[in-house]
């Protein structure tokens, strides 16, 4: 806990809380403790949290001035995303009452990975249900008086769509085509959903442009913002163009892909089925290439 906030009301000592610390599974691989940074992830991913905690009833009541069987507490969880003080955007809520002789509760959550940005931000709480029928001068005595917390901030890897990409001259790879001179050209096949995202996709920047191969190493947000708006966005309208897209959404394996085209699509429109999204793409095409942009964007929030 934060112990420069001075309650005023009694709460709980470090000594009365047995707290696990955060572990993690990616995409069904085994546990592992969930630190400051997360490695290996990116929108597609399976993500998958889990903590125990454990309160002693005596210690907990010494600490509040309140006997043991007049002590109503829960154990909280919520859990948020985005970058800033506080989370954008809160993905999920819950809580369990401590009770009984075990007075712990154990978590193990799944995170929708598509809705994840910058920074995952997990808060536990302990608080009081109910007001105490016996207790101290001091003692908490409304209900939801919070008694203990922590926080962990975790920075996502991956949070940016990340693509494979070389310099390259553009003009030996498509001869003297039109695109030629383009900035850049992503090399990918519309056959390949079912493939690993890396293996399936390059992105090519011209190595004749140094001026906007200057722009991509100063990593220039609008620079950046509009050529990963531009892959995705080509990607995803392909996806949702294909007669068979509801079942390569459905079907497509984490990494892969058709995984990664269909995490965007998700991200932009949350439970929308591909026929809804596509009427997007035909009747609104402007909107759909622009709600790309909108994904891309880094955003200092």
């Amino acid at each position: 806990m934060n112990r420069r906030v001075a309650f005023p009301f009694l709460t709980l000592s470090d000594a009365a809380i047995e707290a696990e610390p955060w572990s993690f599974s990616l995409n069904s691989d085994g546990w592992q403790p969930l630190d400051e940074f997360l490695p290996d992830w990116d929108s597609a991913s399976k993500l998958r949290i889990r903590r125990a905690v454990r309160v002693a009833p005596e210690i907990a009541a010494d600490d509040l001035g309140i006997t043991t069987e007049s002590l109503d507490l829960s154990l909280g969880v919520r859990i948020g995303t985005g970058q800033g003080r506080l989370p954008r955007l809160i993905l999920h809520r819950e809580c369990q009452e401590l009770a009984g002789s075990a007075w712990q509760a154990e978590f193990e959550i799944e995170l929708p990975s598509a809705q994840l940005s910058l920074i995952l931000d997990v808060q536990t709480q302990i608080t009081i249900t109910a007001p105490p029928e016996k207790h101290g001068l001091l003692s908490p005595r409304q209900a939801a008086s919070r008694l203990w917390s922590d926080t962990l901030r975790v920075q996502l890897e991956g949070v940016d769509p990340r693509f494979p990409m070389e310099t390259a001259r553009i003009r030996e790879l498509l001869g003297e085509a039109v695109a030629a001179d383009a900035p850049w050209y992503l090399d990918w096949s519309p056959d390949a959903w079912h493939h690993d995202f890396h293996g399936a996709t390059r992105l090519y920047i011209n190595a004749e442009r140094s001026d906007f191969i200057g722009r991509i190493e100063e990593q220039d947000a609008p620079t950046l913002q509009v050529l990963l708006a531009d892959v995705m966005g080509q990607i995803c309208e392909r996806l949702i163009s294909d007669p068979e897209a509801d079942e390569i959404m459905v079907g497509a394996e984490s990494g892969s892909l058709g995984a990664h085209a269909t995490a965007w699509l998700h991200a932009i429109w949350p439970g929308r089925d591909a026929a809804s999204i596509r009427s997007v793409l035909e009747q609104r095409p402007g909107r759909f290439r622009a709600a790309f942009l909108e994904l891309a964007e880094v955003r200092d929030v």
